[in-house]
């Protein structure tokens, strides 16, 4: 249905990735694409493009992995080809492309309060129905927007999420991307 292909920083795949990562993203949760260029360009994250059965560029996700951990930093499906399965087809490659690392993601929690809530809410049902459960880790980031860490296995050393995010963003952590990670007292069920 779809095929994956790891991309790097020259590809022309750019214009796409850039114009659906200015698109789909709020703007208080992008990095600056430079960054994060440099960051794959030094052997910490990649870019991987999405195509449809005709070889269409329908999207891009971007990981930031070592050997333990594969953190599914964005994963974005041009507007165009939503409604096709080809989100649940991506996560479906991603646990093959990852097999044997804790595969991780983050999705925004849901708040009652949030003007997007009810995005929230199927964000978090959509990659529970793809088998990514809550781990009872949530971070804290910018504008103190709280993330639930997703994964695939029950539970997440967070350790090893805060390992990978340190050596991933080094010196450029606390500006670009001020967080920090909570345990929950107990895990919180999904919104019905």
């Amino acid at each position: 249905m779809i095929k994956v292909r790891q991309i790097y920083t020259k590809s022309n795949d750019f214009k796409n990735i850039k114009r659906v990562y200015n698109t789909v993203f709020p703007q208080n949760e992008l990095l600056p694409l430079s960054l994060l260029k440099m960051r794959a360009k030094a052997g910490k994250a990649e870019f991987c493009s999405i195509y449809n059965e005709e070889g269409k560029w329908v999207g891009f996700f971007y990981t930031v992995y070592n050997r333990r951990i594969a953190y599914i930093f964005f994963l974005a499906i041009d507007p165009h080809y939503h409604g096709q399965g080809l989100g649940s087809a991506t996560l479906t490659a991603i646990k093959e492309r990852y097999a044997g690392k804790q595969i991780t993601l983050s999705a925004e929690r849901p708040d009652p309060q949030a003007p997007n809530n009810e995005q929230r809410i199927r964000r978090h049902r959509f990659y529970a129905k793809n088998g990514f459960g809550k781990t009872g880790l949530y971070t804290v980031e910018k504008d103190n927007e709280k993330f639930d860490l997703l994964s695939i296995q029950s539970s997440v050393n967070p350790q090893f999420y805060q390992q990978l995010m340190d050596n991933y963003l080094t010196k450029h952590r606390r500006h670009y991307l001020p967080y920090k990670i909570i345990k929950e007292s107990k895990k919180s069920p999904l919104p019905a």
